[in-house]
């Protein structure tokens, strides 16, 4: 990894502030929705709005990761369905980002 390699010759990391790291946490998040929608819209075609939503929806970027693996291997649009709403169902909502916060006190929304 480049961050321990840098750490062992003794660079400094820049800083990231609490801001910074939401800012990327969701552009890796809005990333990630974007490319389950594609995947499926080049396997599928015509991809419920119902699907759209709740992708967009997800902020938990484990389940987002989930659902990119899904949207890749799954036989149908009905399968993914089944495995999304087993996720959301299984989370509460699953909607929320549970990551923690590193002491920053924001939640990323």
């Amino acid at each position: 990894m480049a961050r321990d390699k840098n750490v062992r010759r003794g660079e400094k990391m820049p800083y990231i502030t609490s801001v910074e790291r939401i800012g990327i946490r969701k552009g890796l998040q809005q990333g990630r929705q974007a490319s389950i929608i594609r995947i499926l819209e080049l396997r599928f075609e015509n991809i419920p709005q119902e699907f759209r939503k709740l992708i967009w929806k997800t902020e938990n970027l484990d389940i987002l990761d989930t659902f990119l693996v899904q949207a890749v291997k799954t036989q149908s649009l009905e399968a993914f369905e089944s495995v999304a709403n087993q996720y959301v169902t299984e989370e509460g909502s699953g909607l929320e980002n549970t990551e923690p916060s590193s002491g920053e006190g924001a939640k990323g929304k």
